[in-house]
């Protein structure tokens, strides 16, 4: 499985959690905007790292239906301050997410 990374000389550090996501909805990150960081701008990338599992990326506390990973997939966001949330359809998927600021 391969790992995120990036290479430019405006992202200092990302922060990477590794979650073990199952068929009840769980949240992957809280606030991702530090409060110091509000001018800046915020990368978060989040990794569906099952071969066989899939994953939806939800954005609301109360949906219970998000953006599909399909195995081996991610997606990133920019700019965006707020929670995400994950479900599988198969219990303890891994899933990676990595967030920094620009």
């Amino acid at each position: 499985m391969a790992n995120i990374s990036f290479s430019t000389p405006f992202t200092k550090n990302f922060s990477h959690l590794n979650h073990s996501v199952g068929t009840t909805k769980i949240q992957l990150r809280g606030n991702v905007l530090p409060s110091a960081a509000f001018n800046k701008r915020v990368v978060v990338v989040v990794q569906n790292q099952s071969a066989t599992a899939k994953v939806q990326v939800i954005f609301n506390d109360t949906d219970t239906v998000g953006i599909m990973l399909f195995p081996e997939q991610s997606i990133s966001i920019e700019n965006y301050n707020g929670f995400i949330f994950a479900v599988s359809d198969t219990a303890a998927t891994p899933v990676h997410s990595a967030t920094a600021v620009v």
